[in-house]
């Protein structure tokens, strides 16, 4: 199947966490438990937040969120996984999903169709959401 590349972390942060928890799942029943080695993690930490001022587009940090990170091996294969907030269950996805990502193996273009499908229902979602706020956009200049 023909899918545009999507950047997985993004999708799977973004998503709703039973969608992340499934295809991890899945990940999950492909591999034995011997395979899989939690590295570090869960752990929660701080990271500083870069936000990008809009009219000078000048970058400057506004403040520390709190994160949980996971690094685990599946199989041989490093996984990775950072996500906002207190959310053990959502880092251990985006890990496991990374790991197999990685890995490319016969799940993984499975795990890239899902992802590709999911990104769509989130932009989809955005579109929608945009549209409802732009409907109560104020024009100043015709006040």
């Amino acid at each position: 199947m023909d899918h545009q590349e999507v950047n997985h972390y993004s999708v799977l942060a973004n998503c709703d966490e039973g969608l992340a928890c499934q295809l991890a799942a899945e990940v999950l029943e492909a591999h034995p438990n011997d395979q899989l080695h939690i590295l570090s993690g869960p752990l929660q930490g701080l990271v500083m937040l870069r936000v990008k001022e809009s009219v000078e587009e000048s970058q400057f940090n506004a403040g520390e969120v709190l994160v949980t990170e996971v690094k685990l091996e599946l199989d041989g294969q490093f996984g990775y996984g950072m996500v906002l907030g207190k959310n053990d269950r959502r880092a251990m996805a985006v890990a496991l999903v990374d790991a197999a990502l990685r890995k490319n193996s016969p799940l993984t273009e499975h795990l890239k169709t899902e992802l590709a499908r999911i990104n769509q229902l989130l932009q989809t979602e955005r579109q929608r959401l945009y549209q409802l706020v732009n409907s109560t956009r104020v024009e100043f200049e015709t006040i």
